[in-house]
């Protein structure tokens, strides 16, 4: 699997995070396991859309998110990529309600 950036800025993501090669790996799996389960659960009208069409539409700034919370877990700071994922989904229910 493939995030939508470039590698220099996965190599980026890593430093930032400081990472090693062996914990950037583990969080890009950790990514592809995640969004692999979400794909095994998608809704019906996704049904005839395989795994990689999917993320080929993933943004980047989405990419950024799971990386820099599963890059926290990896690099021993869970509390920190918690409060990160939760702030995450109270950002994305905030907009729906005001797009809805």
């Amino acid at each position: 699997m493939k995030l939508p950036v470039d590698d220099d800025t996965l190599a980026s993501w890593s430093t930032l995070l400081g990472l090693t090669d062996k914990q950037t790996a583990a969080t890009l799996e950790d990514i592809e396991n995640t969004l692999r389960q979400g794909y095994e659960y998608r809704p019906d009208e996704l049904r005839d859309a395989t795994f990689d069409q999917l993320i080929s539409d993933m943004d980047k700034d989405e990419a950024a998110l799971m990386f820099l919370i599963s890059g926290l877990r990896q690099a021993g700071y869970p509390q920190a990529a918690y409060d990160i994922e939760v702030r995450g989904i109270l950002a994305t229910l905030n907009s729906l309600q005001h797009t809805g």
